[in-house]
């Protein structure tokens, strides 16, 4: 501990840094108390407004202290301790003689006792943050299972899943980074299960973490994921409590970030994508369900480079009154031009209603379907089955449980219809090939992406394409190929 970094036996200076640190806020509260036998003593309590229990504060603080601190000066040696240990009957009390510590627990909604003479402090656990309502996680919603999601206060999170995960062996580490403003990272695991190179690696990529401050979990879900950047989602991000206990039990690790409602799985494969949580409620289906989202994904990829690449490349491959019926036209812009146009017009329809209030959603979607169905097919700028691909390409999208894969699935669909128009179907051939070995090299957390299937892993297969029974997944151990 440097030098600077001690605090003051005289009270008056050590209360002057405080305020010239937070710079005089107005929400910074000092409180003054004075005691002894003939009051010659002096207390002040220290806490910033808004973010802590006040009634805690008063009734558990405040009033012990001016009920019992009646101390002879003679026995202030161990006043502190007397203090902390007798007097005081909230559940979380600590002292430290770091100032950098005493400002910290300041910010993270703690109230600090300062006794004059002494250079040593209190902290008491006051905190009160606001905080909102468990609501129902808006973008992974399911007819069953769990009807609430993660909120934006880590620790309320933790203590969900403390409530599913009923093992003294779940365990919760915690790190602080931002060198302006402290965020606390929590990492998760249930130590007999975790894979170990797992939870080192993810461990070792958070250290590295050097940031002013965290706003969002993306951040530290970046450097989880590590480099290059790849296209796919590495790592998965979920709001539901349940998605985030399974995947515990599964011997992965979870890092949450304090002020996001966002879990972070690790590691997170490509045959995870296609899952949803209402599979594991349901009988039947267990295999379609995930074959279709499987369909939807390469529709949503394909279909609009297929598209071009008949219009401009197909007539002597496809039977002539198909041709007629799909591509034939006599519209203004060429189809090229009106396939991009309809995904810039939809992408922006998309991004618009979750942009705009809730009561203007329906005014969005009716302007949507007159300008594209009504005014442009009437008016001859777009050939109806151009709309048609490019809506139902969109669709498919949205059938996609996992939300992640919305970027990869925009970047491959642009390049594969400049593949298609220019490189017709070699071009599309290669491409796809080209798409699978870059799937090949993908690693998540050193696991390949492309596991269990490549490499081939018999045992694992039981819940990629079909799910497999419950009994069967639950007792199972689950292991991964480590490639760090």
């Amino acid at each position: 501990m440097q030098m600077k970094d001690i605090l003051q036996e005289e009270l008056q200076i050590n209360i002057d840094r405080i305020k010239m640190s937070f710079n005089d806020t107005a929400d910074l509260v000092i409180r003054e108390i004075r005691f002894g036998l003939k009051k010659e003593m002096t207390l002040k309590v220290v806490y910033l407004d808004g973010i802590i229990d006040t009634t805690l504060l008063q009734e558990s603080v405040i009033l012990p202290l001016i009920e019992t601190l009646n101390i002879n000066k003679t026995q202030s040696k161990e006043l502190i301790n007397h203090v902390s240990n007798t007097i005081l009957t909230t559940p979380n009390v600590k002292t430290t003689k770091s100032y950098q510590e005493l400002l910290g627990a300041i910010i993270q909604g703690n109230a600090i006792l300062l006794i004059d003479g002494f250079h040593e402090v209190i902290i008491v656990g006051v905190t009160e943050w606001a905080e909102r309502s468990l609501e129902e996680p808006l973008g992974e919603r399911s007819v069953q299972g769990i009807a609430f999601g993660f909120s934006e206060k880590a620790r309320t999170n933790i203590n969900i899943l403390r409530g599913i995960i009923k093992t003294e062996q779940f365990c919760v580490q915690k790190m602080t980074f931002g060198t302006k403003a402290k965020t606390d990272v929590f990492l998760l695991f249930i130590n007999d299960i975790v894979d170990k190179g797992i939870l080192n690696e993810v461990r070792n990529r958070i250290e590295k973490l050097d940031v002013k401050y965290i706003l969002e979990a993306r951040i530290v879900q970046e450097i989880v994921e590590g480099n290059p950047k790849s296209i796919f989602p590495l790592t998965l991000s979920s709001e539901r409590p349940d998605t985030a206990a399974s995947a515990l039990f599964e011997g992965r690790v979870i890092v949450m970030v304090d002020g996001t409602p966002q879990a972070i799985i690790a590691p997170s494969l490509f045959a995870e994508l296609f899952q949803a949580p209402d599979e594991y409620y349901a009988s039947y289906g267990r295999f379609f369900m995930r074959l279709i989202r499987f369909f939807a994904f390469l529709t949503a990829m394909l279909l609009s480079p297929i598209y071009i690449y008949l219009d401009k490349h197909g007539k002597e491959h496809i039977p002539k009154k198909l041709y007629e019926a799909l591509l034939t036209k006599d519209e203004i812009l060429p189809t090229f031009w009106e396939v991009v146009i309809l995904n810039l017009l939809f992408a922006l329809f998309f991004d618009a209603s979750f942009r705009v209030s809730k009561s203007a959603i329906l005014l969005i979607s009716i302007l949507g379907a007159i300008l594209l169905g009504e005014t442009a097919v009437s008016a001859k700028l777009i050939h109806p089955v151009s709309l048609l691909v490019v809506g139902f390409a969109f669709v498919s999208e949205a059938v996609l449980a996992n939300k992640g894969l919305g970027g990869a699935i925009t970047i491959l669909r642009a390049c594969f219809i400049l593949i298609g128009y220019f490189l017709g179907s070699n071009g599309m051939f290669i491409g796809v090939t080209l798409l699978i070995m870059y799937m090949i090299s993908l690693k998540s957390i050193g696991v390949p992406y492309l596991s269990p299937f490549i490499p081939l892993n018999f045992k694992e297969l039981k819940d990629t394409l079909y799910r497999g029974n419950l009994k069967t997944l639950t007792n199972s151990k689950h292991s991964y190929p480590d490639d760090n």
